[in-house]
């Protein structure tokens, strides 16, 4: 099944105007026992060292939002006595933990899932000064704080607040954060082991991600070009009533429910979600019921929440036109933000007034708020809602006493984008 899954990629070389250019095919390199001594040099160390060097081939957003843009840490991270294959962390304190098997080694494949796992409980017990001298250890720095030199390095000169991101990782220690990723050339036998390991370690709060890397090569015998695909073949999510699901690639869900009491999650069923909420909720409680109410309502009016950086935004993916609408982004800092709507009518030629309709709809509910006209991508000029006398965004706040109200304004532009396309 998992290999049935990779279409066989293909370069296409002199590709202009008039031409279709010239394809080669690419050949997926099968890692098994028998190739060990044809391509001798693909082993779990030069897995590692790929993936520390270029941490885009983790596919680390997509399986949670929240560890984007994941900066190499270490290699070996000692865990007692143990040692942990990679770690990552990023600018906001969030830590992923890698592990790399192959299937010629199918030995040490089937406790990788316990082992993982074994370090995240160990790690939730550290503090930030425990992390700091296993980084130490692993990396042999003198430096009193190489992790912070080398999110400092990383950061270069953009806004890097050092205090927060120490209590950031302090704090997704002590609830055990973290993404685990397990890498290999077939990740998917990995699977059927996930339920039994995760039902052990109900406290912890980690997503693990299944991920396998294929490698492909032009020619026989030949590695360049090589052409590494990654592929996530399985996530952990963690839902309300403590059930686990598992979504493998090919659409099969594994269900498993724990029957021990614990402390699931109060608001949302990833780490992304808890931890916006929990910075929302001290932001201000009313915002986060709202944000709560919205996503929990959304699928009743055919809007996703498609989860960012700084909070989920609500959209409406029209199969139609093929394509999304954001009606607005809900910000970890309380607002509303309504500035990519506009855009997407201009860029497909739709009436700017639906755009700006629905924008208008908000301002007649909420006193004081406004539309405002400023520059965007591409020379783009947009309209957003903005409130008070500083060109803020629109609090939610302001907004809770009406939400009915607004998704039924949504409600209202989603059924004109829907005529237009019946008129076509």
């Amino acid at each position: 099944m998992a290999d049935r899954q990779f279409a066989e990629p293909m370069i296409i070389r002199g590709l202009t105007q008039d031409s279709l250019g010239e394809p080669a095919r690419l050949r997926r390199i099968r890692l098994r026992a028998d190739m060990d001594r044809r391509y001798p040099q693909f082993d779990e160390k030069w897995f590692r060292d790929l993936l520390f060097k270029y941490p885009s081939l983790l596919p680390s957003s997509e399986i949670e939002p929240a560890f984007r843009e994941l900066e190499p840490i270490a290699r070996e991270l000692p865990v007692a006595g143990m040692s942990a294959d990679l770690l990552f962390v990023n600018s906001e304190g969030y830590i992923a933990i890698v592990e790399t098997k192959l299937l010629r080694n199918p030995g040490s494949r089937r406790e990788v899932v316990a082992q993982v796992i074994d370090y995240a409980c160990q790690m939730s017990e550290w503090s930030y000064a425990q992390l700091v001298e296993a980084v130490r250890m692993a990396t042999k720095s003198s430096d009193s704080d190489p992790l912070l030199t080398i999110m400092r390095k990383a950061a270069q000169d953009g806004p890097f607040d050092e205090n927060e991101f120490v209590e950031s990782v302090s704090r997704n220690l002590r609830k055990g954060r973290f993404l685990l990723l397990i890498i290999g050339d077939d990740a998917s036998a990995e699977a059927e082991r996930m339920v039994d390991f995760i039902q052990r370690t109900p406290h912890l709060h980690f997503t693990i991600g299944l991920v396998e890397l294929a490698l492909f090569h032009e020619k026989e015998g030949s590695v360049d070009p090589l052409f590494v695909q990654p592929r996530i073949v399985a996530k952990t999510t963690l839902h309300h009533r403590v059930v686990i699901d598992i979504a493998l690639a090919d659409g099969v869900n594994m269900k498993s429910q724990i029957r021990q009491q614990s402390s699931p999650r109060s608001t949302g069923s990833t780490i992304s979600a808890e931890a916006f909420f929990e910075q929302l909720r001290s932001v201000s409680p009313v915002a986060s019921e709202l944000a709560g109410w919205a996503l929990e309502h959304a699928p009743e009016h055919q809007l996703t929440a498609d989860w960012g950086a700084s909070g989920p935004s609500i959209k409406y993916s029209s199969e139609s036109i093929g394509t999304s609408f954001n009606f607005g982004q809900i910000g970890k800092d309380g607002s509303l933000r309504t500035g990519s709507l506009l855009p997407k009518f201009v860029k497909l030629g739709l009436p700017m007034d639906i755009a700006v309709g629905y924008l208008d709809e908000i301002i007649r509910l909420v006193p004081d708020a406004y539309r405002k006209e400023f520059g965007w991508q591409h020379e783009i000029r947009t309209q957003v809602v903005l409130y008070g006398k500083n060109d803020s965004w629109l609090p939610l706040e302001k907004l809770a006493p009406y939400r009915q109200q607004w998704f039924e304004a949504i409600d209202r532009a989603i059924q004109k984008i829907n005529d237009i396309q019946g008129q076509t």
